[in-house]
C-alpha cells in the first residue's frame, strides 16, 4: 500500500497567515496607544482643594414651590459637566477665569449651595 502525503489547502495557509499578522499588527497597535497616553501632557492639578461652608441642603419639597430651572454664570464661566446627586439635585463643574467650583443646585426651587473653590492657576 503507498501512503499518500497530505496537502494544506492554500487558502487555509492564507487565513492563518492573515490571522497572525492581524494579531501582531494588533498588538503593536495597542501597546503604540498605551505609551502614547501615558507619555501625553497631563493638565496641572492642585494637591489641596479648600472647602467652603455650605449650609444644610434638606428643604421640605411641600415648601419648595416649583419654578423654572434657571442659573446664572459670572462672565467667561461655563458648565463643564454635570452629575446628578439625587431627585432635582444637580452637582455643576463651572470651570471660569477666576478658577474652578463645584455648586449644588436644586432645579426645582433654584437653589444654590456652594461647594468647592479652586483658585485658577497663576
Amino acid at each position: 500500500m503507498e501512503q499518500q502525503e497530505y496537502k494544506t489547502p492554500k487558502a487555509l495557509m492564507a487565513a492563518v497567515i492573515g490571522m497572525g499578522v492581524l494579531i501582531v499588527l494588533g498588538t503593536a497597535g495597542l501597546v503604540g496607544v498605551i505609551l502614547h497616553r501615558m507619555n501625553a501632557p497631563h493638565a496641572p492639578t492642585t494637591a489641596t482643594v479648600p472647602l467652603v461652608d455650605t449650609p444644610r441642603m434638606e428643604p421640605s419639597r411641600a415648601e419648595v414651590p416649583p419654578a423654572a430651572a434657571h442659573l446664572s454664570l459670572g462672565t467667561g464661566e461655563r458648565v463643564l459637566s454635570t452629575t446628578r446627586v439625587r431627585d432635582n439635585v444637580l452637582a455643576l463643574h463651572i470651570g471660569g477665569p477666576r478658577g474652578d467650583r463645584l455648586v449644588l443646585w436644586d432645579a426645582t426651587s433654584g437653589q444654590v449651595w456652594t461647594g468647592l473653590d479652586a483658585p485658577a492657576a497663576p
